[in-house]
C-alpha cells in the first residue's frame, strides 16, 4: 500500500496553514502512564513523590523503578535500591511509599541498605561480608549514589 504524498495535499496544506502551523514537526509518544512527566521527574530529583507499591516495577537486574526511572525507596532512614527481603515486605503491605533519584542526607543510623547492595552483588559485597561488622560500617560511611548510577543509570532506563 502506499501512502499519499500529504506534503502536497491541498487539504492538508490548507489546514496546516489555518492552525498556523508553519513548519512541519515529528510526533513523538507520550505515555502518561508508563513515562515520567516534568513534575514527576523534578518530585524525584528534589524532596522525593510518594507512589503505591504496587505502581513500583522490579527490573531484572532487581532495581526499583516508577514508570522510566529506577528510584531508591526511603523508610525510616534506609534506603532501598533494590527488590530485598524487606522491601517485599513495604511493597505489597507498606503505605505509600517515599521515592526518590537524588542524594540522600548523610546519617549515622539508616543509610543505604546493605541487603539490597548484596542482592545486586555491587562491587563485590555479598551476604558473608555483611556479617563483619567493620565491613558494614565502612560501606555505609563510602556509598556513593553516584557511582551507584554509573553502573546503574536512573534516568531513562535503557
Amino acid at each position: 500500500m502506499k501512502l499519499p504524498d500529504f506534503l502536497q495535499d491541498e487539504a492538508f496544506n490548507r489546514l496546516r496553514q489555518h492552525m498556523g502551523a508553519t513548519e512541519l514537526g515529528q510526533f513523538e509518544l507520550f505515555d502518561p502512564s508508563r513515562q515520567l512527566t516534568w513534575s514527576e521527574r523534578e518530585a524525584l530529583a528534589g524532596p522525593g513523590l510518594s507512589v503505591a507499591g504496587n505502581d513500583l516495577r522490579v527490573l531484572k537486574d532487581k532495581t526499583l523503578a516508577y514508570k522510566n526511572s529506577r528510584v531508591w525507596v526511603e523508610q525510616e532512614g534506609v534506603y532501598h535500591l533494590a527488590y530485598c527481603q524487606p522491601m517485599q515486605s513495604l511493597r505489597h503491605h507498606g503505605p505509600q511509599l517515599h521515592t526518590g533519584t537524588s542524594e540522600w542526607p548523610a546519617s549515622k543510623e539508616g543509610g543505604v541498605c546493605l541487603e539490597c547492595l548484596a542482592l545486586l552483588q555491587y562491587q563485590g559485597i555479598d551476604a558473608r561480608r555483611l556479617r563483619r561488622t567493620e565491613f558494614v560500617e565502612q560501606m555505609r560511611e563510602h556509598f556513593s549514589l553516584q557511582e551507584f548510577c554509573r553502573e546503574y543509570p536512573f534516568y531513562p532506563i535503557v
